[in-house]
């Protein structure tokens, strides 16, 4: 019996993917297959894995016929595992060798749908790590529902990363099956949110443990980085849509909560569009954005001073170097 099925999407991950596969072969006490899907890489991923597998009969290559970006090869992973818990990794990141054991026995033992742990983020600049949630915010396991993940969705300038978006749960592969759940694939970014969110409307059961036994590299070139305009569009759209739902159902307190997030996003939507329309030498479409309503000016204002740390650090470590 397979216990867990380690999905890891890979586009032009030549340089990473050894490492990501080394780490999921390395856990322990768990029976596991290893499914890499290839999204049409360019450069030598595919070739790499196809060697790793010819030695390993846990390792697997599903080679995508097109490019169809993160949400698409998940799907496909998710659709050719047999294992009872799903687990994504990311290409470029890594788990502990007791990560997926930990995690099963959690949610074994609550009976969840779901169940992630406390991320270690590693600057992938300087190799300097810490854990996305502090020693002792999280002193044992606790149930997270979708008041509390919206709520941890909106991150302070302060810590931009403590956002449970960013979290990597294993998923039963039977709740997701039995809900219709799948990425999203016209969604290039904040998928894992969109995802979450449909888990936890759908009755999910998620746990959170304290420890971060999953090595989340923070890259300069990831696409966390770098989201479009037609990104945040699509991620505006989906929370509007989950913000009616709160309101026909009378909850205040999702709704307050949906609407200090869906500003977080426009925040960054207007910004984005007016920086890229700026760059791009096009003042109109730029004032476009910058006023395209009463609140636009200002969240364009806001994003703009919350951007100049990073701004600068950026230049000091010698300019712009976005993770798929």
């Amino acid at each position: 019996m397979i216990q867990a099925s380690v999905i890891i999407p890979a586009y032009n991950a030549a340089q990473y993917i050894e490492a990501a596969i080394a780490s999921a072969m390395q856990q322990e006490r768990c029976t596991l297959e290893i499914i890499v899907v290839d999204d049409r890489s360019t450069d030598t991923t595919a070739a790499i894995v196809a060697e790793i597998a010819r030695g390993d009969p846990r390792v697997s290559l599903l080679a995508l016929p097109r490019n169809g970006g993160p949400s698409a090869a998940r799907n496909a992973g998710i659709a050719a595992a047999r294992g009872e818990w799903i687990a994504l990794l990311d290409a470029d990141d890594s788990f502990a060798p007791t990560r997926l054991a930990t995690l099963i026995a959690l949610g074994e033992a609550k009976q969840a749908d779901m169940v992630a742990d406390n991320l270690l983020l590693v600057d992938a600049v300087d190799g300097s790590q810490m854990p996305m949630l502090a020693p002792g915010a999280l002193a044992e396991p606790c149930r997270i529902d979708l008041t509390e993940f919206i709520a941890r969705n909106i991150s302070s300038p302060d810590a931009p990363r403590t956002n449970y978006g960013f979290l990597k749960p294993v998923m039963r592969r039977a709740f997701l099956a039995e809900h219709g759940l799948r990425y999203d694939e016209t969604v290039r970014f904040a998928e894992d949110f969109a995802l979450y969110v449909g888990c936890l409307r759908a009755g999910a059961q998620w746990w959170l443990h304290p420890e971060p036994l999953y090595r989340y590299f923070v890259r300069p070139d990831s696409l966390t980085q770098i989201q479009t305009t037609g990104d945040l569009d699509a991620l505006r759209r989906r929370q509007r849509s989950v913000l009616a739902e709160a309101r026909a159902a009378g909850d205040a307190r999702l709704v307050a909560l949906l609407q200090r997030h869906l500003r977080t996003i426009d925040r960054c939507y207007f910004y984005r569009g007016f920086t890229d329309e700026a760059k791009a030498r096009r003042p109109r479409a730029a004032f476009g954005y910058l006023f395209a309503s009463p609140a636009s000016v200002l969240l364009v204002t806001q994003e703009a001073a919350r951007q100049l740390p990073l701004i600068v650090r950026k230049a000091l470590r010698g300019g712009y170097g976005t993770k798929t």
